[in-house]
């Protein structure tokens, strides 16, 4: 049933993007191939300010049965286009990848202790209260 939700919606999403003629979407769809890997930037809001991220945009197959466009998941190109627009061929500089961010443990509140601190005081207490 989502499959036809989806197909949908793609049509009408097309139809949208033929009207407006060429648009900046249409270029990209136009632009975008598989195997393409394209980045836009998001802004995360955190209450200790807002977090530009870099997101990835693998094109890994066409839509045969609609538009004939490269897709990203189960979207087509002028759809990520006009939903995390404008998109980038490389990460954009300065910028930390959504990977990276999870990495560097800056998910919790500035000051809090990181995931891994965290897990090693854990380790340490089990080993103490087993007579290590």
């Amino acid at each position: 049933m989502g499959r036809i939700f989806d197909a949908i919606n793609e049509v009408v999403f097309q139809a949208q993007v033929m009207v407006q003629g060429d648009s900046e979407a249409r270029k990209f769809a136009k632009e975008a191939r598989v195997g393409d890997t394209w980045w836009s930037v998001e802004t995360h809001a955190m209450p200790w300010g807002d977090t530009p991220l870099a997101r990835e945009h693998r094109f890994t197959k066409v839509d045969k049965l609609i538009s004939g466009q490269a897709m990203s998941g189960h979207r087509c190109a002028a759809d990520v286009w006009a939903t995390h627009g404008p998109l980038f061929r490389s990460p954009p500089a300065g910028v930390m990848t959504h990977q990276e961010y999870l990495d560097s443990g800056s998910w919790e509140f500035p000051g809090a202790p990181r995931r891994d601190q965290v897990k090693a005081r854990e380790t340490v207490r089990k080993l103490v209260a087993a007579g290590r």
